[in-house]
């Protein structure tokens, strides 16, 4: 866990963040749970380690993580932005049974019309995850 916590804070200081044990903390639980979380998510499991963390201090972390490109916003929740620590191109799938969410790779990367400047792209897949497909069988 020392390791992790000396990458992380590593990671944070060469993209220009000051590492704190809040946003070390936000960091290590994206890295710990790849499964595309809410805020609200990452408030629920990190305020019992940590009681004085606010939602705030969530949601500021998490913006400034994701304005430096340590993590990326993904919007494919109506009702929420989600969260991902993998910020090199990828699919992601949701499933429409259970919600999961997972990544998956890219392949024949569309690309944008000429002339167009692009700023993200997200690539989603909806439908059923093996679960759910093996059990609507």
């Amino acid at each position: 866990m020392q390791h992790n916590a000396s990458l992380i804070t590593n990671t944070l200081r060469m993209a220009g963040i000051r590492p704190s044990v809040h946003r070390i903390a936000v960091m290590r639980y994206l890295t710990t749970n790849r499964i595309h979380p809410t805020a609200e998510d990452i408030f629920k499991a990190l305020i019992v380690e940590y009681p004085t963390m606010s939602r705030t201090t969530i949601y500021n972390t998490l913006h400034l993580l994701s304005e430096k490109n340590c993590v990326r916003t993904i919007d494919i929740d109506k009702n929420n932005t989600r969260f991902d620590i993998d910020t090199i191109p990828h699919a992601h799938c949701m499933c429409t049974g259970c919600g999961i969410i997972f990544d998956a790779p890219l392949t024949n990367t569309p690309a944008p019309p000429d002339g167009f400047k692009c700023s993200d792209m997200q690539v989603l897949f909806k439908g059923l995850c093996e679960k759910c497909k093996d059990i609507n069988s």
